[in-house]
């Protein structure tokens, strides 16, 4: 049977009038339940789907949500978008998804494009901001609600999902010093991205508290895996030589083992490791990955709901900053042999 796309084709072959047929399916009381079902089965019969662009126009919703992250193939967004999916999709909302690969310029661009009504709200995990440009995010933010996960703004005041950045860096930092390490390595990506920023402050503090001077020979910043391999390389050579490092990136760990198996250095002997990382093959490295583990999935699903509670326009009911903590899983990498 030929499926019918508009309500006035229905209304049409039922006999009655657009409205009627629109008030019936949205349940209007002023239409009499034996009108309701007999409009209700004949779009059932006939597999109904309404037009969610033309609902969208007499709305003035577009029924979207923006989501803007780095990377799709970073394992900690692909599970933060599963995450947002389980709620977003649940309420009848889409996804349009843009990657920004930490381009300031591509972001502010997907911004600039967003200000157009194709959405309803954003999710964001914002780009390196050192070009000191925010206005992007904050004349969007006026038009639409936005909410920040993963990294975020400081400067502005915008909900914001993340897990424990600052703990987690201290944590890891505290993990080495006590295996006996003394020259630990940092390596991240760039510093004005609120992620590193925070676990670098909380590597820095945990060697305060043991009274050791934090070396800037010691703090890697890459911006590409190509980069984090030579630098690691070029570390691993220095006379002064590095007993841990703690990667704030998953990705450039797999660098670090690389270099190591090229300058026969052996983990956890020479070199002791742990890394944030939610990719399901750490435990499967040789030797086995300690890793920081981000709530991930957590994270997408909590941002998710705050920002559709922000479009019903009710008063969010977690916290603007909802911190959610991270898990430590400690193994061979760090720990060494038994």
């Amino acid at each position: 049977m030929k499926q019918f796309s508009t309500l006035k084709e229905i209304a049409q072959k039922l006999g009655v009038s657009v409205s009627t047929v629109s008030r019936a399916l949205s349940d209007s009381y002023e239409i009499s339940e034996s009108q309701k079902e007999r409009i209700r089965a004949y779009v059932k019969e006939i597999n109904y789907q309404p037009n969610p662009h033309a609902k969208s126009l007499r709305s003035n919703q577009s029924k979207t949500i923006g989501v803007l992250i780095p990377d799709i193939s970073n394992y900690f967004f692909t599970l933060a978008l599963q995450g947002i999916e389980t709620i977003v999709h649940e309420k009848g909302y889409n996804l349009m998804i843009y990657q920004t690969h930490d381009d300031h310029l591509i972001e502010e661009k997907t911004f600039s494009y967003l200000e157009n009504g194709v959405v309803d709200g954003v999710l964001s995990a914002v780009s390196s901001n050192k070009e000191g440009s925010i206005e992007h995010v904050k004349r969007l933010n006026s038009l639409i609600p936005i909410v920040f996960f993963d990294r975020h703004l400081k400067q502005m005041s915008v909900p914001f999902v993340s897990c424990n950045d600052y703990e987690s860096g201290l944590h890891a930092t505290k993990h080495l010093l006590e295996r006996g390490c003394r020259n630990i390595v940092f390596i991240g990506i760039d510093e004005s991205i609120s992620v590193t920023a925070d676990r670098l402050d909380g590597y820095r503090a945990a060697l305060h508290q043991m009274d050791i001077s934090v070396k800037e020979s010691n703090i890697l910043l890459c911006t590409s895996q190509e980069e984090a391999y030579e630098q690691i390389l070029k570390r691993l050579k220095q006379r002064d030589k590095a007993d841990a490092f703690f990667s704030s990136v998953e990705r450039y760990t797999v660098q670090l083992y690389h270099a190591c198996e090229e300058l026969k250095l052996k983990i956890p002997a020479d070199l002791k490791i742990i890394s944030f990382s939610n990719n399901p093959l750490a435990s499967f490295m040789n030797p086995p990955l300690s890793t920081i583990t981000q709530p991930a999935f957590e994270i997408g699903k909590s941002a998710a709901g705050l920002l559709l509670e922000m479009l019903k326009k009710k008063k969010p009911a977690a916290p603007k900053d909802l911190v959610i903590p991270c898990t430590f899983h400690y193994t061979v990498s760090s720990l060494g042999n038994k």
